[in-house]
């Protein structure tokens, strides 16, 4: 069964679409994928928009709650609704409502494993490219026409007297006239039949591709290569090193991909990822390294990788976007800090401070460096608290590991947070370090690996 056949029939019934409910997906799953950035550029700029949290309970889910008709304005735009339900000859409020129904399992449908891809996989391209109508065959029937009735006339008897004289002659004449063309036919060269010659396959023009994350010892891999034996084989040797139950993704098939370099001894490559935090990227001959782990565990996996997969590879850093995301937030939050006005009140500088993102390391609870401006700038702040006012710095941890452990290093994150503040001049009494382990969630656990900051008295 295709991706999306139980979708669009369960559209085709819901709604009454009938035969336009497969154009309806087709024209959402191309308005989501020529986003700019794709399918991920899409999400994250609903995630910009204030649906971080509706994002995060589709991804992976082929039951998602739909959205309202009037969110989908919003998200979509009433342009690109209306583009849509003119082409298809649907009614805007009936198409807003079935593609609220429709989105939601559609992004779920496209993030197997919750995560998204870093290519577009070759079912949906299927998908996209396939003919939207089914060409018709004509069916000829055959007819039958009932036989006439000739009615024969004998003529005279005294009529046979002259008539087989006169067949026997015309036979003489018809036999002479063969005889001598025959004779004097030019002789006729046979047929020579050439059969085509055979088109090469194209050579692939794709590099193969895959993606690893190691979040807390559990493995999310997407990406895409040429056949089924070197997907299964990627698996296999997932789930060897790491356990079936700690990898969570898929891997697309794609004929235009090539042959994938690092292959060769791929368990003892894998070996190198099971770092919390790591990422990484091996597309073509490239290998990119990074994620949340600092420069010299980096340079380790580097070289370690440079000694299993041999000469031939290129490798390089990996962005990580959570630290680009994290600096961005927090830029904007050192800003706002310095645009306080005196005497502001308390609630306004807490306000300001959750906006803010510490990224301690995986499993630790330094301070990052990057964290030190924002660090100072909120001190700077809280030194013009009046006295009395007392804030809690809470330290909160994601769901997975130990629940014991987790709370432990939150305590300690919190801590470190109190110990920045006061080292930079902060009074100690107006301050309390508090951890809260994985309790009270906020979304995925990226997210839920925090500091907050929370006004106990003013």
């Amino acid at each position: 069964m295709a991706l999306f056949d139980t979708l669009i029939g369960d559209l085709a019934s819901r709604y009454g679409l009938g035969a336009s409910a497969g154009p309806l997906v087709r024209e959402v799953v191309n308005y989501v994928t020529g986003s700019p950035g794709g399918l991920g550029g899409f999400l994250e700029k609903m995630k910009a928009s204030g649906y971080g949290s509706d994002v995060e309970s589709w991804l992976g889910r082929t039951d998602a709650a739909p959205m309202s008709a009037q969110l989908m304005d919003r998200v979509l735009g009433s342009g690109a609704l209306g583009g849509i339900a003119s082409r298809l000859g649907i009614g805007s409020s009936l198409l807003s409502t079935a593609v609220g129904y429709a989105l939601p399992k559609i992004i779920g449908l496209m993030t197997p494993g919750g995560t998204v891809p870093a290519y577009m996989s070759s079912e949906v391209r299927n998908f996209l490219s396939a003919p939207t109508a089914t060409r018709v065959v004509p069916t000829y029937v055959e007819q039958r026409v009932a036989p006439r009735h000739i009615e024969v006339v004998h003529d005279e008897p005294h009529m046979t007297r002259w008539l087989w004289p006169l067949l026997g002659a015309l036979a003489v004449l018809g036999l002479g006239s063969y005889l001598f063309s025959n004779n004097n036919r030019a002789p006729v060269a046979p047929t020579v039949v050439q059969t085509p010659p055979v088109q090469p396959a194209p050579a692939p023009t794709l590099p193969p591709r895959l993606a690893l994350s190691n979040d807390n010892g559990v493995i999310h891999f997407s990406g895409s290569v040429h056949d089924e034996e070197t997907r299964n084989t990627i698996i296999n040797s997932l789930k060897a090193v790491f356990g079936a139950d700690r990898v969570q993704g898929d891997i697309g098939i794609d004929l235009n991909r090539g042959a994938a370099p690092w292959m060769v001894n791929l368990r003892n490559t894998l070996e190198n990822f099971k770092v919390p935090g790591v990422q990484a990227l091996f597309d073509g001959n490239s290998v990119n390294l990074g994620g949340a782990i600092n420069e010299t565990e980096r340079d380790r996996i580097t070289n370690s990788l440079r000694n299993v997969l041999g000469t031939g590879m290129v490798f390089g850093a990996l962005a990580d976007k959570a630290i680009d995301l994290a600096a961005g937030a927090n830029n904007k939050v050192v800003s706002a800090l310095a645009a306080l006005k005196s005497g502001f009140e308390p609630r306004d500088l807490v306000g300001i401070l959750n906006q803010s993102v510490v990224n301690f390391p995986p499993g630790t609870s330094e301070v990052p460096s990057a964290a030190t401006p924002l660090l100072q700038g909120a001190a700077a702040q809280m030194k013009e608290l009046r006295p009395g006012t007392l804030l809690e710095i809470a330290g909160y941890t994601d769901n997975t590991g130990d629940q014991a452990a987790n709370l432990a290093l939150s305590q300690q994150r919190a801590d470190a947070i109190r110990n920045a503040l006061i080292h930079a001049g902060v009074d100690p009494s107006m301050l309390v370090a508090k951890g809260y382990g994985s309790s009270n969630p906020v979304g995925s656990n990226e997210q839920n690996r925090r500091i907050e900051y929370h006004l106990l008295k003013s």
